[in-house]
């Protein structure tokens, strides 16, 4: 059902069903707080058994959609989890109807969450409004769809869709970000500010998680915007 990855952080993995290309390897990171509490970031969809689970670490405290395409079982989760804080990304409330949510913070910490994860809005795109979480305890980064490091799916129509946006089997940002850049310079800033904190592991919502070097993974494949 979970997978411990560090001590007080799991993944949760199951792949995710997009249309036309198939099946996409996915995680939802679970974080425990100091005082207990969990953080689910960018939630599945849970069944019994897996929301059991996850119930036996200790009280869901808060469920974050951490950008504006990771939010699809958000709704469902809250309504498992009632008395769980929802926050999800600036601009969710376009995508997201019949359920309140606390904006993510640009930078810092976000109360709901507590001080365990710091935040960092990878800011200049505005489409994807991605927000990074370091849990410093652990020297843990997670992204969501920053980073991708896919190695395995299960039909060649995800492979191709991958090997497109140029992040088949390799530590690799998707082409897409390219794409909906709007303000480069930003976005620069924003990962040199998240290339400071202290990590060796980088934690995706796709693909293998990297550890050791994961720093200099990170540097490299996002090199393209020009942090410092």
């Amino acid at each position: 059902m979970l997978r411990a990855i560090v001590e007080d952080v799991w993944a949760y993995e199951k792949d995710f069903r997009m249309p036309v290309v198939g099946h996409l390897p996915s995680r939802t990171t679970v974080v425990r707080r100091a005082d207990g509490g969990l953080v689910i970031h960018a939630p599945l969809a849970f069944d019994d058994e897996s929301a059991a689970a996850v119930d036996a670490l200790g009280e869901v405290r808060a469920l974050v959609a951490p950008n504006c395409f990771h939010h699809l079982f958000l709704k469902a989760a809250s309504e498992r989890w009632p008395r769980a804080s929802v926050l999800g990304a600036p601009g969710l409330e376009k995508k997201l109807s019949g359920l309140r949510f606390t904006p993510l913070p640009r930078s810092g910490v976000a109360p709901e969450i507590g001080d365990d994860l710091g935040v960092r809005l990878v800011e200049g795109v505005p489409y994807i409004t991605e927000h990074v979480f370091l849990h410093a305890r652990s020297r843990t980064l997670v992204v969501t769809d920053l980073l991708f490091n896919v190695h395995e799916v299960r039909n060649f129509a995800m492979k191709a869709f991958l090997w497109i946006g140029g992040a088949w089997r390799k530590t690799a940002q998707d082409h897409l970000w390219r794409v909906l850049m709007r303000d480069r310079a930003a976005a620069a800033r924003s990962v040199a500010d998240i290339l400071a904190w202290d990590f060796d592991r980088v934690v995706m919502a796709h693909g293998d998680v990297v550890e050791g070097d994961a720093k200099e993974q990170l540097r490299r494949a996002l090199a393209w915007i020009g942090a410092s």
